[in-house]
């Protein structure tokens, strides 16, 4: 136990004494860690994301992202084949997803829990669970993860407020950056009463805490949260609560937003919103998408353009993954996989009558109708909301 606790390492708080004994690591002390992450790595989950992975990961790689865990499941538009080509070229890890194995329909928890005992993972000086429709946009230095940490200085963790975007007037999915075809987005100092935001959190010092989850880490059941630096979008303290509550994932965004963003585009073009409802939720397999989703991210009316510096050393970025062996082949059956499924949904009356009803509230003018408007169905009694402690961004 002694050569342990010089290690660092200490019986856990929990565990009950006997022959098997559980050690866990002390925090790093936040005064001697260093400001300059050498690995930093995403978690993520996908089903269905095809046109959208090249983008997503050439941006992070250039902000300073090294290693992306992929955990896909049940990928019918060529998803899994283009993370399968990046994987053969070392650029992300793909796996998957273990939920399907253990027959459970909790993808991302099962999925979280997995990753923890990965090397990418374990050997990570950052660690942070988000989805492909997600981009941190830091707005300090160089704009990569080193200058956010430089900024703000030490810390156990981070998290960012979300900024939604809307589908920008665009009802049909074209080829090309979502980062660039949509710009306008929700206002970045809301009304009180509009001012509750998801999160997700880059995690400094895992042993400081029991487990990643998708918003936020949890803490051991014996931790003192005000033992820790836990910081938000603009180098401050986040809300007591937020840190000693687990369940809650979100919280009033207002004064935040200084250093860094969290840019979410869950809405996409009209067309695309389609695919997003019939692949169902890549979290659990009971949360769907409605049209009350849609409506709750489609506040816009500002563009602050803080991405758009960003974007040449990402476009750099893409080039070299587009060069890479079947990546340029795999990226173009993904995008026609996704107009053809988009076809094939507006097909249907009770779709095409969802994507007359966005277009009717919540854009100017109408997309050439494949089919005759008819009334969308009930929605899901199960909806993904972005507040309070049962949401989700």
């Amino acid at each position: 136990r002694a050569t342990l606790a010089a290690a660092g390492l200490h019986p856990h708080p929990d565990h009950l004494k006997g022959s098997v004994w559980v050690m866990v690591r002390e925090a790093a002390p936040m005064e001697a860690a260093s400001t300059d992450p050498q690995r930093v790595t995403i978690v993520t989950c996908m089903k269905n994301e095809g046109p959208f992975i090249l983008e997503w990961v050439a941006y992070h790689r250039a902000i300073g992202v090294t290693d992306f865990v992929i955990f896909t499941n049940d990928c019918t538009d060529g998803t899994d084949g283009l993370l399968d080509r990046l994987d053969a070229a070392g650029i992300v890890a793909h796996l998957p997803n273990p939920a399907v194995t253990a027959g459970s329909t909790y993808f991302q928890p099962f999925a979280l829990k997995y990753a923890a005992n990965m090397r990418q993972l374990r050997e990570a000086d950052i660690t942070i669970s988000m989805d492909v429709d997600e981009f941190l946009v830091i707005r300090t230095g160089d704009g990569t993860i080193a200058a956010l940490c430089a900024a703000t200085g030490p810390f156990h963790a981070l998290s960012v407020s979300e900024v939604n975007f809307t589908s920008n007037n665009r009802a049909t999915f074209a080829p090309g950056w979502i980062t660039e075809q949509f710009t306008d987005h929700e206002s970045l100092s809301p009304w009180p009463k509009k001012a509750i935001r998801g999160v997700k959190t880059l995690v400094r010092d895992m042993g400081a805490f029991a487990r990643l989850a998708n918003h936020r880490p949890i803490l051991h059941n014996s931790a003192d949260p005000a033992a820790l630096i836990w910081r938000d979008g603009s180098g401050g303290l986040v809300p007591a609560a937020f840190a000693a509550d687990p369940t809650i994932k979100s919280y009033d965004c207002r004064g935040r937003f200084d250093l860094v963003t969290l840019d979410h585009h869950a809405l996409r073009s009209a067309e695309s919103f389609l695919v997003k409802m019939d692949r169902g939720d890549v979290v659990i397999q009971w949360c769907n998408v409605s049209l009350t989703y849609y409506r709750k991210r489609a506040r816009g009316g500002h563009n602050n353009g803080l991405i758009g510096p960003r974007l040449a050393r990402a476009r750099a970025e893409e080039a070299e993954l587009l060069a890479l062996p079947g990546v340029t082949a795999a990226h173009a059956a993904c995008e026609a996989a996704h107009r053809a499924c988009i076809d094939s949904l507006r097909s249907r009356p009770d779709m095409e009558g969802v994507l007359t009803q966005i277009v009717d509230r919540f854009m100017d003018g109408a997309p050439p109708r494949s089919a005759p408007a008819a009334p969308p169905p009930p929605e899901p009694a199960h909806d993904i909301a972005a507040t309070g402690k049962k949401g989700r961004a």
